[in-house]
C-alpha cells in the first residue's frame, strides 16, 4: 500500500524523537522572515523595501523601477540611504529623533530608523492579539519545545514576545559573548531596539560577511551538539546557504546527510495522499552540496 501523509508525519516524528534522544538536549531554532509573516503578517525583504518607498517622499519612483535597475535587494537598500538622509535633513526633523542628527551616526540611520519604526508598528503588544485559535495553538506548541536558544535574522520583537523569559543578544554583542547560555535569542542581523544594529545595506552585509566565519565558529558547538531547525526560510535563502557553507567545511563529509539539522518547509497544498520529501540537498559555493533533513507541513 502506498505511503501517505499520515505515514510521513509518523516517520518524521519518530526521526525527531530519535535525534533528540541521541543528543540528549533541546533544539536550537533558527528563525527567518516567514515566521513573522505567519504570526503577524510581517513583510519579506522585498515587501519591506516596497513599504520604505511608500514612506519616503524623496523616493519618487515605484519599487519595480529600483528592482529593474539594481535587481539585488541589498543594493536597493543601499540606494535608499541617500533619499532618506535628504528627507531627514530637509523637512524630517520633526519625524526623526533629534539625537540622530549627530555626526556620531552614519547616514544610513534614517532608513534604519524607519525600518525599525515600521516593524514596531506592526508587532502586536500582546501575543493574544494573534486572534486565530489555530495560530495560538501553534504558538503554545512552539513554546513547549523549550529551545536551548534561538537564532534569528529578523529585526522585529515577535520572538521576545513569545519567549518572554529569553534574553535577546543583539548584533555585535554576540561576538563579544564568552559563551552561549540557555534561554537566549541571538539577533544576528540586529533589532528594532537599536536601529543602527540593523543589517540592511551592502556595507552592512560586507561587514557581517567579514565576521561571519567567527560567528559560525562560535555557533558550531550549537550546531554539532543540538538538533537545529530552520523555520521561516526558503532552502535557497542566502543566509542559510552562508551559514551551512561554514558548517559543511567543518562537520560534514562530502554528500553525507547531516542528521541533526532540519528545515521546515511550508506547503499549504499538501494532500493526504502525498509522501513529501524528507531531505534537501542545498547547493553551496565551490560546487559543493549539503544534505539536511526536511519537514514539509501546512
Amino acid at each position: 500500500m502506498p505511503e501517505n501523509y499520515n505515514d510521513y508525519q509518523e516517520h518524521v516524528i519518530d526521526d525527531i524523537e530519535t535525534c533528540i534522544d541521541s543528543l540528549g538536549c533541546q533544539p536550537i531554532l533558527f528563525v527567518g522572515s516567514g515566521f513573522s509573516k505567519r504570526y503577524m503578517n510581517g513583510p519579506n525583504w522585498e515587501e519591506l523595501l516596497e513599504n520604505m518607498v511608500n514612506i519616503c517622499p524623496n523616493i519618487d519612483k515605484s519599487y519595480p523601477y529600483y528592482k529593474q535597475s539594481h535587481k539585488d535587494p541589498i543594493r536597493i537598500g543601499s540606494v535608499f540611504v541617500e533619499p532618506f538622509k535628504e528627507w531627514a535633513w530637509s523637512v524630517g526633523e520633526e519625524i526623526f529623533p533629534a539625537e540622530l542628527f549627530s555626526a556620531d551616526y552614519n547616514s544610513d540611520i534614517y532608513l534604519k530608523y524607519q525600518v525599525a519604526k515600521f516593524f514596531d508598528q506592526i508587532t502586536p503588544e500582546n501575543i493574544t492579539e494573534i486572534v486565530s485559535l489555530e495560530l495560538l495553538e501553534e504558538i503554545r506548541s512552539l513554546k513547549a519545545i523549550n529551545p536551548h536558544a534561538i537564532i534569528t535574522t529578523n529585526y522585529d520583537k515577535l520572538l521576545e514576545l513569545i519567549f518572554d523569559e529569553y534574553t535577546p543578544i543583539i548584533g555585535q554583542q554576540i561576538l563579544k559573548a564568552n559563551a552561549f547560555s540557555i534561554g537566549e535569542i541571538f539577533k544576528i542581523h540586529g533589532c528594532t531596539t537599536d536601529p543602527k544594529s540593523i543589517v540592511l545595506t551592502q556595507s552592512d552585509y560586507d561587514n557581517f560577511s567579514a565576521k561571519k566565519k567567527y560567528l559560525s565558529a562560535k555557533l558550531l558547538t550549537f550546531f554539532a551538539e543540538h538538533p537545529l531547525v530552520f523555520i521561516g526560510y526558503s532552502a535557497s535563502d542566502p543566509n542559510i546557504r552562508a551559514i551551512l557553507s561554514d558548517i559543511d567545511e567543518i562537520i560534514s563529509a562530502e554528500s553525507n546527510l547531516i542528521p541533526n539539522i532540519y528545515i521546515l518547509h511550508w506547503d499549504n497544498n499538501i494532500s493526504g495522499a502525498e509522501y513529501p520529501q524528507r531531505e534537501y540537498s542545498i547547493p553551496l559555493n565551490d560546487n559543493r552540496n549539503i544534505r539536511i533533513k526536511c519537514i514539509v507541513a501546512k
